[in-house]
């Protein structure tokens, strides 16, 4: 009966194959996609880290901070090279996500606070 049970919830042992390279494969391709919020891509990311963790392919936190790291915008280089002067191995997935988060907020105040300061001019042809 729990033979039956499992196959029928996790599959035979090759769909379970097939589903953890897929998972293997959308780990590794991982990237934050453009105009995507840090909130959104560590929403995906996580959904990642958590499939694969039920097929027991757990991923060591200081890997998941490496990897987010490397696949941030050209953008985000300042920010990344702050971030790699700390031990990567100590810093947790959450405090990462909370510093970009930060990070984003901050750059998007500054952002907002340009677009005001913008003044129009028009150029005046003498006709």
């Amino acid at each position: 009966m729990w033979d039956t049970l499992e196959v029928a919830y996790e599959g035979t042992d090759k769909v379970k194959e097939t589903r953890i390279n897929l998972l293997v494969r959308n780990y590794e391709l991982f990237q934050m996609k453009d105009g995507e919020s840090v909130e959104k891509m560590f929403s995906r990311f996580r959904k990642i880290l958590g499939d694969l963790n039920s097929f027991g392919r757990p991923i060591k936190s200081g890997e998941q901070v490496r990897k987010i790291l490397r696949n941030l915008p050209i953008i985000w280089q300042p920010k990344v090279i702050a971030l790699k002067c700390q031990d990567l191995d100590k810093m947790s997935y959450d405090e990462l996500r909370d510093d970009l988060i930060a990070c984003e907020k901050t750059h998007l105040d500054k952002k907002i606070q340009q677009e005001k300061k913008k003044t129009i001019s028009f150029k005046a042809t003498v006709a």
